[in-house]
């Protein structure tokens, strides 16, 4: 596998970055352990944030994550709002937020549509979320029990009617497509962002994370950025260095990326990465 150098920005003031959108010329990113919603430049320069829940998360480590929301996942609709989803690991994480282009913010239920999925998948982890055509995608990050990566397929215009009403209903579930990732240095790789590239290319990027929980962080061995094709199957993988955990990623118009990774350490801050639009050269 090709492995390929990131260039590091700079670092945001969040520190577990877990999605990151390309809207109005600017990054909006999400953190799992906070309630906020940010606003960068393309450099990684800080331009505002809001709080997309009321209340403050407490400091200790264990309560904190208890706690936390798990904003794991965010897509740019189609009106301009930003759309903002929990993991769905637990009771807790079955929320988001809606972000209109007015800067108003709605809580969003996600329960109905999260408990279905959960019923076909052994453990729920919802990691990136992005809009291809008429479709919503969610890549659900199998890093916990079975170790099932796949893309959940949701029909675009009942999600919208759906979130008008401040909700995610099964209603709107079309599909669960499973996809193989394999190993990376012997662990398994798990889906941890989804975004679209030019012509439409479905990009998604991966980490390997050991513990097999999607609950407790384990050891990353790296991560790995790539493609999946009309069959759902992993294309023009390219290895990433830094070995970081990429959590987040959009691509810009020339191909390059940028990504955001986790440290799993509060005192960490998230770092910003761009990849050259070479790295797809090859396919």
């Amino acid at each position: 596998m090709t492995t390929l150098a990131a260039e590091l920005l700079g670092h945001l003031r969040l520190s577990a970055a877990s999605a990151l959108v390309l809207h109005r010329d600017s990054l909006w990113t999400v953190a799992d352990d906070c309630f906020d919603l940010h606003r960068y430049d393309l450099g990684g320069r800080w331009l505002g944030q809001w709080p997309l829940l009321p209340g403050v998360l407490p400091d200790d480590p264990a309560e904190r994550k208890a706690r936390k929301a798990d904003f794991e996942a965010m897509a740019l609709l189609p009106d301009g709002s930003l759309l903002v989803l929990g993991s769905g690991s637990t009771e807790g994480r079955l929320r988001g937020a809606l972000f209109d282009p007015h800067e108003r913010v709605r809580a969003i239920d996600a329960g109905d549509l999260y408990r279905a999925l959960g019923a076909q998948l052994q453990e729920l982890n919802i990691e990136g979320a992005v809009v291809q055509g008429e479709h919503l995608l969610l890549a659900q990050r199998g890093n916990g029990k079975g170790g099932e990566n796949a893309l959940v397929v949701l029909a675009l215009r009942q999600a919208l009617a759906d979130l008008a009403q401040g909700r995610l209903g099964a209603e709107a579930l079309l599909a669960i497509r499973p996809i193989r990732l394999g190993e990376l240095d012997g662990v398994p790789l798990g889906l941890t962002d989804l975004a679209l590239g030019r012509g439409g290319r479905l990009l998604f990027s991966a980490a390997a994370e050991a513990g097999g929980s999607s609950y407790l962080d384990g050891a990353c061995t790296g991560s790995l950025v790539g493609w999946l094709d009309q069959a759902g199957q992993p294309q023009g993988l390219r290895r990433l260095e830094p070995r970081v955990k990429i959590e987040g990623l959009c691509a810009l118009g020339d191909d390059s990326l940028l990504l955001v990774a986790d440290a799993d350490d509060p005192a960490v801050r998230a770092p910003l990465f761009r990849l050259a639009g070479h790295w797809l050269d090859a396919l």
